[in-house]
């Protein structure tokens, strides 16, 4: 009687830890992981005469990392394999424990795991399993990290492999540009596979898709107005489509599809959602920092390339390698100044004259850091309230210094520029000054001012008015809008143009092809050089003599 009572007792009790397993794997598979833990955490302790602990102990392992308790999964995956050495599971308890590690960000445990099993014994599916796991979260790895591994894992192929598309997908490098080819030629790794951007994975087409995404502002056209309040905005579009109609008659497939973005960076995101959008090759504009946003995010992840035909602040381009500036950066345009300086204008002191502006600090910045690395030495002066008194102080100054002096003009504000140009006419000493060739649009600055000394405009609009390409737009142009074109119109004929070319020779990554410094014609401007760079390295300067202007200069 008493055996059968203990017998009767051990049936109840191994009912009751089936009923309590079996809720708790209910709980687990309806996704209750909170629940699933208190219900697995009792099965656990209770180890003698329970079939179950070893699952027991798994399953609240799994449970805690599906709710997000990384610490307690990794204790209780440790556990497992410290309580039962033997058990036949141990190698899916390596697989999640490895896991853990992974979304904990610990990298190196993880991976020491992994190799543990892939050098093991285990079947093949797991095997499988444990390599998608280790891509997937390789993917997720900083640069820094991927190196450390490395160098811990000197012959993991796929650790190379993430290094070089966490480094393709940043803005370019030279040292960062060195280790990828390092790791290319090492590892024998092919780019077009990796699904990076690279020569290799630049597809040619038959025909090419180019949204035009642009503040049309369409709800706001008067049909009746001969200028639009977006004027700007319609005249580069018109210089666009003219290059659309001129590629397809030449027999490039190139099709333009125009987006209104409103200014709004909300309707730029709408846009985006757009099936269509995932055909799209290149994508012109948008114009303002909302749209802006949208876009570089969309092409960052999409790995599209976007071109501002307008802007020169490099917080365009931000930290986006599909970005690009049809123009130099004032950055570049800083950096060009002073090399000119410093090769043609031979002088030991440079007095920068700018505001207190963000933008032009750019400019400020990039020149003195170039001109003095050559061993001269620079004066910046920041005005605000540029008045007579000032002027009179300035004239003096340039009078202290001599002639072994220049002067960079790092500012568009007007009444910066028209004073500095009045105190170097009054100064006793020629000294040259360099400006930008939004000079010639000031009405305060008239064409015998500027002929009264030397100066020299950072100009990259400028256009050679005996340019035959540039004759023939501006007749083309009259034809169709009777009407002349303007600097908005030839940007957008001329972006297009090169894009389009660009695009028929080498295919959706044709940037990558900037592999030496030679640059690409232009077929209004000076040409297009991206080389190591998201924005146009080439800068002409211009002079005004003779009462035209003369391009003296252009620097890649």
């Amino acid at each position: 009687m008493l055996s059968f009572t203990v017998q009767a007792q051990t049936n109840q009790g191994s009912a009751s830890l089936k009923g309590r397993y079996e809720q708790g794997k209910r709980l687990y598979e309806q996704a209750q992981y909170s629940q699933a833990i208190e219900v697995f955490r009792t099965l656990s302790r209770q180890e003698q005469s329970n079939p179950y602990v070893e699952y027991a102990n798994y399953y609240f392992g799994l449970s805690a990392l599906k709710a997000g308790q990384y610490d307690l999964a990794k204790n209780m995956f440790l556990q497992v394999i410290s309580k039962f050495p033997k058990w036949d599971k141990l190698g899916e308890v390596d697989y999640w424990l490895a896991v853990t590690y992974f979304k904990m960000g610990d990298y190196v445990q993880a991976m020491g795991l992994v190799n543990e099993i892939n050098n093991s014994q285990l079947s093949a599916s797991l095997k499988e399993d444990v390599a998608f796991a280790k891509e997937y979260f390789l993917g997720q790895a900083t640069s820094e990290e991927l190196d450390v591994l490395l160098r811990q894992h000197p012959k993991d192929k796929m650790l190379a492999e993430q290094l070089v598309k966490n480094m393709s997908s940043r803005l370019y490098d030279a040292e960062g540009q060195r280790v990828i080819d390092s790791l290319v030629n090492a590892f024998d790794i092919d780019l077009a596979s990796l699904g990076t951007v690279s020569k290799e994975a630049s597809v040619k087409k038959n025909s090419y898709q180019i949204a035009v995404l642009l503040p049309f502002l369409y709800g706001n056209l008067k049909p009746e107005a001969r200028q639009q309040g977006n004027q700007f905005v319609l005249d580069l579009y018109k210089g666009i489509k003219i290059a659309s109609e001129e590629l397809q008659q030449n027999g490039f497939n190139i099709n333009i599809h125009a987006y209104d973005t409103e200014r709004s960076g909300d309707k730029t995101k709408s846009l985006l959602s757009r099936p269509e959008m995932e055909q799209m090759d290149v994508f012109i504009g948008p114009l303002y920092a909302g749209p802006i946003q949208e876009v570089t995010q969309y092409t960052k992840e999409n790995q599209k390339y976007m071109f501002n035909p307008l802007s020169s602040n490099p917080a365009v381009i931000g930290e986006n390698p599909f970005s690009y500036l049809m123009l130099p950066s004032l950055i570049t345009q800083g950096r060009r100044a002073a090399q000119f300086a410093i090769d043609s204008l031979d002088k030991n002191h440079a007095v920068v004259i700018t505001s207190t502006s963000v933008q032009d600090s750019l400019r400020v910045s990039s020149f003195v850091e170039a001109f003095e690395k050559a061993g001269r030495e620079t004066t910046v002066l920041e005005e605000e309230n540029f008045n007579r008194e000032r002027i009179e102080e300035l004239v003096e100054m340039l009078d202290e210094l001599g002639e072994d002096n220049m002067i960079y003009v790092a500012t568009d504000k007007e009444l910066i520029i028209s004073n500095t140009v009045s105190a170097v006419v009054m100064a006793e000493n020629n000294i040259p000054v360099i400006g930008n060739e939004d000079w010639l649009g000031i009405s305060s600055i008239s064409y015998d001012q500027l002929e009264g000394f030397e100066e020299y405009l950072i100009a990259p609009g400028y256009i050679n008015p005996e340019n035959e390409n540039f004759k023939a737009f501006k007749e083309q142009y009259r034809k169709k809008y009777y009407d002349i074109p303007n600097k908005y119109a030839y940007a957008g004929y001329d972006l297009l143009m090169y894009i389009g070319n660009m695009l028929d020779k080498y295919g959706v990554y044709f940037q990558e092809f900037y592999t030496q410094k030679d640059k690409i014609n232009s077929l209004l401007y000076s040409g297009y050089d991206y080389f190591n760079a998201n924005d146009n390295q080439l800068v002409p300067i211009v002079k005004y003599e003779e009462a035209e202007l003369k391009e003296v200069d252009v620097r890649p």
